[in-house]
């Protein structure tokens, strides 16, 4: 059989000699094609992530100078760390639905579907650009934004200008290992929840797959109270967080990204399984 036969839509490879060759059809991953995809769409948002920087920079300054404290940059107080945090959540979440503005209307959606790119390396632009892109583009305008709102303050107000380190004390908390790791897998996990929201809803996606999450943990600490009494749920507590299950840290840690891993595949895979889907029917119609 010839190197260039295709005998599977999927075709994995073939191994021989003591070495693996790794090979993929055009049907589902060619990484030129990728990546001419990829630095197409950044080309093309280069007006918009330019906003973007603008924006969070603009509103951090102001937050930074407003809550700025002689001698102290605002940036190392527990309260500018929590809001970076919010921030960088709900701006990752927001990043996630934007697929949606992509997919656009069922009007338009054909557009898109119909780019000659294939669904999985779609789907993997999306989580790759919302994981690293975004992220760095929000962490440069934190950057930016202290800096600026030292310099502002020490100008008008005739501080001391005392910036400190780039993000001073917001990666305190990884000098964890179990922290850096929950941190990094539950912003994965947002990433594929309101991705998998974006190919549910076109309109208002971000607005309602925070709702559908507002509503799933009402009815889940519903159906929790019907099946298990206030003592029950007292006692489950108590075993895990007062007991000894949980007296060593790493067992909180595998417990919580063991969920949280699973939830990610599944949640992506079912997103992934979504985009595909509305693919087959608006390019049938």
């Amino acid at each position: 059989m010839k190197e260039t036969d295709i005998i599977d839509p999927v075709r994995i490879g073939k191994f021989s000699l003591g070495y693996f060759r790794w090979s993929v059809t055009a049907h589902i991953f060619q990484p030129k094609r990728f990546w001419k995809y990829c630095t197409k769409q950044v080309y093309e948002w280069k007006r918009g992530l330019s906003l973007q920087f603008i924006s969070l920079t603009g509103i951090y300054t102001l937050l930074m100078f407003i809550f700025h404290t002689d001698g102290q940059p605002f940036i190392t107080s527990s309260g500018a760390q929590m809001l970076i945090w919010l921030g960088f959540f709900i701006y990752i979440a927001k990043s996630s639905s934007s697929l949606a503005d992509q997919i656009g209307i069922r009007s338009k959606r054909v557009v898109y579907l119909t780019v000659p790119v294939s669904t999985a390396e779609k789907y993997i632009a999306h989580l790759l650009s919302t994981i690293v892109l975004y992220p760095l583009l929000f962490f440069a305008a934190i950057v930016v934004a202290q800096y600026a709102s030292e310099l502002i303050s020490s100008t008008i107000r005739g501080e001391m200008f005392n910036p400190g380190t780039p993000l001073q004390g917001c990666f305190s908390m990884w000098k964890n290992s179990g922290f850096t790791t929950i941190f990094f897998v539950t912003s994965v996990r947002t990433i594929a929840t309101f991705t998998l929201g974006a190919t549910l809803w076109q309109k208002n996606s971000f607005l309602k797959t925070v709702s559908a999450l507002f509503l799933f943990s009402i009815v889940f600490s519903f159906s929790c109270s019907l099946f298990l009494t206030n003592e029950e749920i007292g006692s489950a507590v108590s075993y895990l967080f007062i007991g000894k299950f949980f007296d060593n840290s790493s067992n909180f840690f595998w417990l919580i990204n063991t969920v949280q891993i699973a939830e990610t595949i599944i949640l992506g895979y079912i997103g992934y399984l979504r985009l595909k889907e509305l693919e087959i029917n608006e390019t049938k119609r």
